[in-house]
């Protein structure tokens, strides 16, 4: 895995047009900020209910689960507005969330700017905020571009985008597990489990591991299979958005 340990415009360049596999900027958000907010995620993962697996906990509606059907996609818009009010105002109180300083970042370093996406001119998710308690894990999966919601901003890369507010004790799990790009997402399709992802036993070991610490912002591109190894002590909680790449004289668009 190629990957590089700032955020500037040149790696950010090199990251879309796939000659990089990932960013992995360590402490981009402070750690004690990350901590602050903790209590408030628990409070709010635990109200919450994720559709695919509970595997994890998921704070509002997915673009994951908007994937699935017509009635998920139909309540991921109408929920969007409501999910980041309460993440920005809840969770991170009016404090400017990493999510949404990141968007900042990307808007200065990308020539034609970032921007939240939108759909039939209604704002999409920004960000989302989800947890793994002691047990949980996500099966090996690629987060694809060809959805009915996405299909308007014609995506040339999806880069899936973690800011890690708590990660497990060292060696405790937690870790993203990467193995190869899989660009044929009907085939994907083919090859997924009953309820989402892939068989990890099926992959054989993973090209990369990658264990965050806290307060570590990773992008990566997410036709690269991934899956969350299982926390076996703590629990892993990130502020995750993807970042869509579309054409060079376009703005990216942030979505989750």
């Amino acid at each position: 895995m190629k990957y590089a340990e700032e955020l500037t415009a040149a790696t950010l360049a090199r990251l879309a047009e796939g000659d990089l596999d990932a960013i992995w900027v360590r402490r981009f958000h402070a750690p004690q900020r990350c901590a602050a907010v903790l209590p408030r995620v628990v409070e709010e993962c635990e109200r919450s209910r994720y559709t695919l697996t509970g595997d994890f906990q998921s704070i509002g509606t997915s673009i994951g689960e908007a994937s699935e059907s017509a009635a998920g996609a139909q309540r991921y818009l109408d929920t969007a507005a409501d999910t980041c009010d309460l993440i920005r105002h809840r969770i991170f109180a009016g404090r400017l969330s990493p999510l949404d300083e990141l968007r900042l970042r990307l808007d200065e370093l990308w020539p034609q700017g970032a921007t939240v996406a939108h759909h039939e001119g209604r704002a999409m998710l920004p960000g989302i905020v989800r947890r793994w308690p002691t047990g949980g894990h996500a099966n090996p999966h690629i987060d694809q571009r060809a959805i009915p919601l996405l299909t308007g901003h014609r995506l040339r890369r999806r880069i899936g985008t973690n800011v890690y507010l708590q990660v497990p004790p060292p060696g405790s799990g937690g870790h993203v597990d990467f193995w190869g790009l899989w660009t044929d997402e009907r085939e994907y399709d083919n090859r997924r489990r009953p309820d989402y992802g892939l068989d990890r036993d099926t992959l054989g070991e993973p090209y990369w591991s990658c264990e965050p610490g806290q307060g570590d912002l990773l992008m990566f591109d997410a036709a690269r299979v991934h899956g969350v190894r299982r926390v076996d002590r703590g629990a892993r909680v990130t502020a995750a958005c993807f970042v869509g790449v579309r054409d060079a004289d376009e703005p990216l668009v942030l979505f989750a």
